[in-house]
């Protein structure tokens, strides 16, 4: 392989093509001589000859970036452009870098302009301007079934006129039928190439498909043909956001600004995007402006108020998505975001927010009781289970420490696993894995609640497994109709769902003590040793030494978000400060990333009598060399945090939680308690600032701790995957058996 990576470098092709054939007679999958003979093809210009080297090289080693930038490459100069932007998505979805996906479509989106401005549109046989002008008023009317009765009837009698099928596939897309919608637009297109209209519309329904290297080369040509295309633009800027590439999404935004003056759908999408950036200010001062532009747009308001949480100004917060009620009583996202932040509010009776759940209950969960119907499964207990679990996303996300070492450790034999993905982000390669511990997978974005309740039923699912509660994504509306006899929440949100139509909260008695069952819809069912189980990243390496030995001094520290840092928070954490001199606080998330961000915390601890340069505030991520400069992490109250939690544990930092409300006030004593920590959990604030600043006055003790932490967290429960996929089967058989055991 030396001697011919030398000759390769010295031009020598024939030598060093016989050389790397001889190293595949050896190693026939070795990447690295496959990927250099399909290099030396395309040196030769035999493109195609150079792909099959370049999928073998792929196929050993789909991680190198190069491999799949050479194939891609390859393609494109072979003039298989359709087929380079399939395999671009592909290298998308596998990681490929940003960057480089996008430097590959601008080579496609050239020439793809330069085929479609030289295609000349097909002059056909066109229909009576009666019937133009029909099928225009049907449309502007809103009349989408008439329209689609008459885009047939017109792509009958006159297939070789754009305007029929360009009709029937925007009515298909205005009735949420984007599936269908997409030959009618192939075939407007091969008529038309250059209909910006058309290539907007179909670029969308491409990105809806997840086909987002095809969706940005169909949007880009039709903004480079019309700059001033106003939709082109906010659809490209939908697609790139999707992809996660926020800076192009933003520019595409102002763009689409540019071209047709502020318009609130594109400021409030803007708002968003900038707020997922972490430029909070500027992201209010955008939906701000979209409200003032239309002041009932319900959305405006619940994405306002969750700037304003963001910044971690709940009272504030608290307000607008009320108003955002009062604009829509019945708006879903605005009744989530409310129950979301008011887990936050300190000093909020617990029964006073309950009471926020049940009114959610009464929106969008009774109407349905009506409607329920009896369930045909075999009443057989101790059979095999079909178990379906319903979630947003099922790829990189919070969740997946925690979902993916239970569906791994599943029994098959006890259960039959149905995955029910709704996906509102991207696929990735951890997709790729969850698809593998499925025996069915079911893409849920196209179908409506009631769809999705049918889909179930007709799955004959035995036990329905909610990860989201009031999170984003969320599919509470097809629980509230019943779909399956047993269905449970699990997981994600950290409280009830407020659904009476649900029927088990996953829970443990640390979590959800005997006597606070009054604060759940669902009645709690507590597994026996813990309410999760939690798999380590494996990157995050070592543990490291205790930095105070080092530097003299504690370094407290906060992965969290900043809607957990109320006024108690920061009163009992300057309290902290105080108590142990010379000791310095590190926020480090997202929420502090940005200056003027940063500005105002410093401002509010300064107002507490604390120096700013005490606190220390920015955003790493991955966050294992921060943990590795705190000696102390600390939890919030009364909303706990939740992963950093476990991560800060895993990296040897001490935590102490105050036990409050369950459960997201409790979730982190059941994780001292988990792991045979109960001495570390608090119930008063006094308590929680007595015991740290007791951790931080013995640092050999506080050394010692760390040292063992891991390996104390590694051995228990906690970390007991097989043992914790036995538990939630053993309820999911005793919650089948109950039912088993009702009246029919």
């Amino acid at each position: 392989m030396a001697l011919a990576l030398s000759f390769h470098r010295e031009k020598n092709l024939p030598q060093a093509e016989e050389l790397y054939r001889a190293v595949l007679s050896l190693v026939p999958n070795h990447a690295d001589a496959n990927h250099n003979l399909g290099a030396i093809a395309v040196e030769c210009g035999q493109f195609l000859a150079a792909v099959p080297f370049f999928q073998a090289a792929l196929q050993a080693n789909p991680k190198n970036r190069q491999y799949w930038v050479s194939l891609v490459d390859a393609l494109m100069q072979a003039r298989e452009n359709e087929l380079a932007a399939n395999i671009l998505e592909d290298a998308r979805r596998a990681g490929l870098a940003p960057a480089a996906v996008g430097e590959m479509v601008e080579r496609l989106v050239n020439t793809a302009v330069h085929a479609a401005w030289q295609s000349k549109p097909v002059q056909g046989r066109l229909p009576p301007q009666s019937q133009i002008r029909e099928i225009t008023r049907l449309f502007d009317e809103q009349r989408f079934e008439e329209v689609l009765t008459l885009g047939r009837k017109m792509t009958r009698q006159y297939p070789q006129c754009a305007m029929g099928w360009k009709s029937l596939s925007a009515a298909l897309m205005r009735l949420d039928r984007s599936d269908e919608a997409i030959e009618p637009m192939r075939r407007a297109l091969a008529l038309h190439p250059g209909d910006v209209d058309m290539l907007s519309n179909y670029g969308l329904a491409r990105s809806v498909k997840g086909d987002m290297v095809q969706a940005e080369v169909l949007l880009r040509c039709a903004v480079r043909h019309a700059p001033k295309f106003k939709q082109g633009w906010f659809n490209l800027a939908i697609v790139m956001r999707a992809q996660a590439r926020l800076q192009d999404a933003e520019k595409a935004y102002l763009s689409c600004m540019d071209a047709g003056g502020e318009e609130s759908r594109a400021l409030l999408n803007l708002a968003i995007l900038l707020g997922e950036m972490n430029r909070f200010t500027e992201a209010e001062a955008r939906a701000r402006r979209s409200i003032e532009l239309e002041p009932t747009q319900a959305q405006a308001h619940v994405s306002l108020g969750m700037l304003l949480k963001d910044q971690g100004r709940l009272p504030e917060a608290m307000e607008v998505l009320r108003h955002a009620l009062e604009v829509d009583p019945k708006d879903q996202a605005a009744h989530s975001c409310l129950l979301f932040v008011s887990n936050c509010i300190p000093d909020m009776d617990p029964l006073v927010r309950y009471a926020a759940y049940q009114r959610f209950n009464e929106h969008f969960g009774k109407p349905y009781r009506g409607h329920w119907r009896s369930h045909t499964n075999v009443r057989e207990p101790g059979r095999r289970l079909r178990v379906g679990y319903v979630a947003p996303v099922f790829r990189t996300h919070a969740c997946r420490p925690f979902l993916m070492p239970l569906l791994e450790h599943h029994s098959h034999d006890r259960v039959e696993l149905f995955a029910y993905s709704g996906l509102y982000e991207l696929e990735d390669d951890v997709t790729d894995h969850y698809r593998t511990l499925f025996e069915h997978w079911i893409d849920t974005r196209q179908m409506s609640d009631d769809e999705l309740a049918d889909r179930i039923r007709a799955d004959g699912i035995d036990i329905l497994v909610d990860i989201a509660g009031q999170t984003k994504g969320h599919r509470l509306g097809a629980f509230a109709r019943k779909p399956a006899p047993v269905s449970l929440h699990w997981l994600d949100s950290g409280y009830t769902t407020g659904l009476t139509a649900i029927d088990y909260y996953l829970t443990d008695a640390v979590t959800v003590p005997p006597g606070y069952e009054r604060l759940f819809s669902e009645t709690p069912w507590r597994l026996p040793h813990t309410a999760l189980v939690y798999r380590a990243n494996p990157d995050a390496g070592e543990v490291s030494e205790l930095p105070a030995l080092a530097q003299g001094c504690v370094t407290f520290g906060s992965l969290t978000r900043a809607v957990r840092l109320n006024e108690r928070v920061i009163r009992a954490w300057a309290e902290l400060l105080k108590r142990v001199p010379h000791s310095r606080l590190e926020l480090n998330s997202g929420n502090f990333s940005q200056a003027n961000e940063q500005e105002q915390w410093w401002q509010r601890f300064e107002a507490l009598g604390i120096a700013r340069e005490r606190v220390v505030m920015g955003f790493d991520s991955p966050p294992w060399n921060v943990l590795r400069r705190i000696d102390i992490a600390l939890d919030c109250f009364p909303q706990n945090s939740g992963t950093t939690l476990m991560e800060s544990l895993y990296m040897g930092l001490p935590f102490v939680s105050l036990a409050g409300t369950p459960s997201m006030g409790t979730l982190g004593a059941s994780v001292l308690a988990a792991v045979g920590r109960p001495e570390w959990i608090a119930h008063s604030e006094a308590e929680y600032v007595d015991k740290l600043v007791a951790l931080a006055s013995d640092l050999p003790r506080l050394a010692d701790v760390r040292r063992r932490l891991r390996l104390q967290m590694q051995t228990s429960a906690l970390m007991d995957e097989p043992g914790f996929a036995r538990d939630v089967e053993d309820a999911y058989d005793q919650m089948f058996a109950r039912w088993c055991a009702t009246s029919q």
